[in-house]
């Protein structure tokens, strides 16, 4: 039975003829008598582990873990003070078994050297096996678990907790290891016979001696290695093997672990997970207990295995017929030939030296049900838009930790500038052959596809040669000479491949695509390779500077050509390079992440046929990702983690996708204005090409896209280093400025109205938390809560989706007068905030209560999000005040002595507004339902123009826009169904001329008291602009602040087209003054 001298073809009989254990042993083995273990305590189950569990036993002699899980554990820690007890009744118990065992079995006890078990051997007298048992009383960790579901979290946390040494309770996760090797198909389960047996043969003196790694660790390093490199049922053993032994080899930087039991997104095990990945090589953790590493590079001498692999390449065993040298699987953290380390690293580890290429390699396998790789054929549209071939392997996203992203794009996705530089080479002595020989001569060339753009991935790319023709003096000139122009080509490329640029080769596909002449460039010391596409064209735009926008005629004439969309894409390749060539690098690596993810996704197999033949193109992704970047972040520097975030979350939200650009074409030629309109009316998602108004890169289907970047945000987990959610940038998947003015009502309600079910969720929780407070706060103390009001914009109907806000007002029978509300201020919110951690304990809540850890003695906040949409959420101030108003009826107006005394009390403006809390939220809930509409529409803009960057100072109060559009609405409309473009077309009017601004009302205070009068008269007096908060006079919201940021980001949205008729002309305001 030696493996070396087996010719490779004759593996599989071997593993069938003499690896395989008989049957008749396997059905005795599985035999027993019913009530053999009737012990007491009570056996809740029993789980057979081991290779013969796993089935993967060899034949001749293997081993078997009967685990017993017993009710008298109730914890890991339960273990240890009763197994010698337990183990003992259970020898006795074997020991009567024994006396009378099942016909051609026997039961031998070896000397126990293993404390918690109890081992013996049956033998099998007939036919010469035997298997090893080790009998283990265990705690039921797991209990009933369905298949193919994680353990709750709290499994591993408490695992965790119980100061256990590494996979000392590896025994009560039996079950997930053999349901974890047991659903592998048949040929997998052989070539781990194959592995196992060769390593009996190489190692028999070693392996007796325990020197050896165990023989578990390589069943995981075989599935390891067809999960990566294979993936078939059927598949060459040989290969198998030779892969297993390369892996071996290199066993100074395996680093492998899965997360189909476990994984990064519970703080706890999170942080442990990344204390394990850090021990010496190689790390193999247990897929079902990640405190055992059954590879441990401490322990065992895997040097000596190591030796033993790395001399047998050469046997018969690992050569094919005509006396080839089998190759190892390609993948992820698998060994490549002429590579002396694994090639693909994907995180370096901080405890081991840098070895002599500067990386140190580890590999992290695949989540359950990655799927196999496809490859897409060419895009019909002759551009970039195709998905690429996946390059030989496919790395798991999942896996890799959010502060190891960026490491990860340099390791993995960037594209070598070795290759970078042979395929410019190679592109530069194409086309000078193809200007020195083409009949038809070209006036200039460019270079676009992902390396045309700086977008190119490592391993396999695409670029687009547009070569602009003197030929063609128009569009419609490409249709008529194009097939030509391309056999000329064609032509001359074979004749340039006959002497190519050293060290690369050109191929030939099959062409697929009309109007362009494909091949690739091949560079096999790389292991890399280009997609070229050749394409003639006409030169619409013309020598361009920089900068500066093409010709309006450039798109009407195109326009005018009766194109198909996007069939003239290539005339304006220039303009699509120089979009995405500008950004920052870190913007580029973004994009190489988020295509890298989609080439995931398009990998995947569905019914037989490409799934990337329907997806949106890859160039979609890179357009989604900009702008992501231009409407959350605009830095150069960025957390990655947090971009890819946001780019899934706008993939997920494809069916409102409204994107597009005006750096190249805009709404002033009446020609493309009618066209964009025309664009925008089409079913979403809609990615209009920057470049080409025609084209719109985001048709195909995002189904299969939108599911796998949902799986994808569960599984990272999305963790900062301090265990907190990375968040994602705010980013909605359309833009005000690129709403049609007729489109705002449906604007509003998509995007800035929260759910009702959120509401609803939120009111109902914030009515138990009153209650509590109410009921509990200083029950031990003559201090009283008086009630406590809900403020701010969710209390007032205006809070927008997303994350909005909202004051929770204590009001207590200690503060007698405004000037108190800061006495024992520290105190007080430390009592509230042991009541609302005793409220966030002892209630349910329909939605997530989280409270700050933010320990300021004066500051009480805390937040309710959704459980079922974390996009939504509401964070709550927590605000002691002093119960100026008292029971103050609905609509009753506050005593004038009220005002007095905050006149009397204040030193700055709007100090005591708290007290109003309740003035101000009726002062706006009682408004129409449209006018609330219109007052999120005006928030909306606001917090757009508070990303731009403001320099000194700060933009106006969000409150006093809410107040500047009540306003509008009352001296512009009253109606409570209004044109929602012109509310809004007059509320930015309003702010343009913001010097002019006199705001005040008279539904709270007036100025019949004199006190009041004279204040008010003194307010009134002030620089403009003024907006008099109408629940408290001190308050002046259009103070001190920088209204000329306001005012010009008004001006710039006064000509977008949320303020644009049908026919282009600008919406008029409704004629309000701008004082009273």
């Amino acid at each position: 039975m030696d493996v070396y001298s087996t010719p490779a073809a004759a593996l599989d009989r071997l593993v069938a003829r003499s690896l395989q254990p008989p049957a008749e042993f396997t059905l005795r083995e599985r035999g027993g008598r019913p009530g053999a273990t009737g012990l007491e305590p009570r056996v809740l189950k029993i789980i057979k582990g081991g290779s013969s569990g796993r089935g993967t036993a060899l034949r001749g002699g293997c081993d078997s873990e009967l685990v017993v899980f017993l009710n008298c554990f109730k914890t890991y820690e339960d273990q240890a003070p009763r197994r010698a007890e337990i183990l003992s009744e259970m020898r006795a118990q074997l020991e009567s078994w024994r006396m009378d065992p099942i016909p051609g079995l026997s039961l031998e006890f070896p000397e126990q050297d293993t404390s918690g078990l109890l081992q013996f051997r049956l033998v099998f007298e007939d036919l010469e096996n035997w298997m090893d048992v080790r009998l283990v009383p265990a705690f039921d960790a797991l209990g009933q678990l369905s298949p193919g579901m994680k353990p709750k979290p709290q499994v591993y946390s408490a695992l965790l907790n119980s100061g256990c040494r590494g996979g000392e309770h590896a025994a009560c996760f039996a079950e997930l290891q053999r349901d974890f090797v047991n659903i592998r198909p048949a040929k997998l389960k052989n070539l781990i016979l194959l592995v196992k047996h060769w390593y009996r043969q190489v190692c028999p003196q070693e392996a007796g001696r325990g020197m050896l790694p165990p023989v578990y660790a390589l069943e995981l390093l075989t599935i390891f290695a067809w999960e990566q490199g294979c993936q078939k049922d059927a598949f060459s053993l040989s290969q198998g093997l030779r892969t297993v032994l390369g892996l071996i080899h290199q066993y100074q930087h395996l680093c492998i672990f899965w997360t189909v039991n476990y994984g990064f997104e519970d703080p706890a095990v999170g942080q442990f997970l990344r204390g394990q990945l850090k021990r010496p090589r190689p790390v193999i953790l247990d897929p079902a207990d990640p405190t055992w590493d059954v590879g441990n590079g401490a322990a065992w001498r895997w040097d000596v295995l190591a030796q033993k692999a790395g001399s047998c390449y050469d046997h018969p065993c690992f050569l094919q017929a005509p006396g080839r040298p089998v190759q190892p699987w390609e993948g992820l953290g698998l060994p490549r030939a002429g590579c002396s380390d694994l090639g693909h690293p994907i995180q370096r580890d901080p405890d081991q030296s840098i070895p002599e290429d500067s990386r140190s390699n580890s590999a992290v396998c695949p989540r359950a049900g990655s799927k196999k790789r496809s490859y897409p054929a060419p895009s019909p549209l002759g551009t970039s838009s195709s998905t690429p071939s996946i390059p030989g392997t496919v790395l798991d996203l999942s896996q890799i930790p959010t502060k190891e992203l960026d490491r990860f794009i340099q390791d993995h996705l960037k594209p070598s500038p070795q290759f970078q530089e042979q395929v410019n080479r190679a592109i530069d002595s194409i086309l000078r052959c193809l200007r020195e020989n083409c009949v038809h001569k070209a006036s200039r060339v460019s270079k676009g596809g992902s390396f045309g753009r700086g977008t190119a991935l490592r391993g396999g790319c695409d670029v687009q040669l547009v070569i602009f023709l003197n030929c063609f003096k128009n569009y419609q000139d490409q249709r008529a000479y194009q097939a030509e122009i391309l056999d000329d080509m064609w032509a001359l490329l074979e004749s340039w491949s006959q002497d190519p640029v050293p060290n690369l080769s050109l191929k030939f596909p099959e062409q697929k695509a009309r109007g362009t002449l494909q091949f690739r460039l091949i560079s096999t010391a790389l292991e890399s390779w280009i997609d070229v596409s050749l394409l003639p064209a006409f030169d619409a735009v013309g020598q361009h500077s920089s900068g500066t926008k093409p010709k309006p005629q450039v798109y009407s004439t195109l326009l005018n050509s009766s194109c198909q969309e996007g069939e003239h894409a290539p005339c304006f390749t220039e303009l699509r390079s120089n979009f995405v060539n500008t950004r920052p690098a870190k913007l580029k690596n973004l994009i190489l992440l988020v295509k890298h993810w989609y080439h995931q996704v398009a990998a995947q197999d569905r019914g037989g046929r490409p799934a990337c033949a329907s997806l949106p193109s890859a160039y979609a992704m890179e357009l989604l990702t900009i702008f992501a970047w231009e409407q959350g972040c605009r830095k150069d520097s960025f957390s990655m983690a947090q971009g890819l975030r946001t780019v899934l979350g706008l993939v997920q939200q494809h069916q409102h996708l409204c994107v597009y650009w005006t750096v190249n074409y805009d709404l002033e030629d009446p020609a493309l204005r009618t066209h964009l309109l025309g664009q925008l009316q089409k079913p979403r998602p809609l990615v209009l090409d920057p470049a080409d108004p025609t084209w719109n890169v985001g048709q195909g289907s995002w189904e299969l896209l939108a599911q796998e970047a949902a799986a994808l945000e569960k599984q990272a987990g999305f963790v900062n280093g301090d265990g907190t959610s990375v968040l994602p940038w705010d980013v909605m998947p359309a833009l005000l400025d690129q709403t049609p003015a007729r489109d705002l009502d449906k604007f509003i309600s998509e995007f800035l109205q929260p759910t009702r079910q959120f509401l609803e969720q939120v009111n109902k929780a914030v009515d138990t938390i009153c209650s509590f407070l109410r009921e509990n706060c200083f029950r031990n103390s003559p201090i009283k809560v008086l009630k406590v009001v809900k403020g701010g914009s969710s209390a007032k109907g205006t809070g927008l989706r997303g994350r909005s806000d909202a004051d929770l007002v204590v009001f207590l029978s200690c503060f007698t007068q405004f000037t108190d509300q800061g006495n024992n201020r520290a105190e007080i919110i430390s009592e509230i905030r042991a009541q609302l951690e005793a409220c966030q304990r002892e209630q349910q809540f329909k939605v997530k209560f989280e409270i700050s850890k933010w320990e300021n003695p004066r500051v009480l906040s805390f937040s309710l999000t959704s459980l079922t949409t974390l996009d939504q959420s509401v964070d709550f101030d927590v605000l002691p005040a002093f119960d100026a108003l008292g029971q103050l009826g609905s609509g009753g107006r506050p005593s004038p002595q009220v005002y007095v005394d905050l006149i009397h009390s204040y030193n700055n403006a709007g100090e005591y507004s708290t007290c109003f809390t309740e003035l101000q939220r009726d002062f706006i809930i009682s408004r129409p339902t449209k006018l609330k509409s219109l007052i999120r529409l005006v928030k909306h803009w606001y917090r757009q123009c508070n990303k731009m960057p403001k320099g000194r100072g700060s933009l106006p109060p969000q409150h006093g826009l809410e107040l500047l559009t009540v306003y509008a609405w009352e001296q512009g409309s009253q109606e409570p169904q209004f044109n929602m473009a012109e509310g809004f077309r007059t509320v930015l009017e309003l702010v343009s001329q913001y010097r002019q601004l006199c705001i005040y009302w008279t539904v709270n205070y007036d100025a019949e008291d004199k006190t009041i009068g004279d204040f008010l008269k003194r307010q009134l007096q002030k620089p403009r602009p003024i907006i008099l908060d109408p629940a408290d006079p001190t308050g002046n919201l259009g103070h001190n602040a920088r209204w000329d940021l306001l005012a010009s980001e008004a001006a710039t949205c006064v000509s977008a087209l949320c303020c644009m008729g049908k026919d282009g002309t600008p919406v008029q305001p409704w004629p309000v003054k701008v004082s009273r």
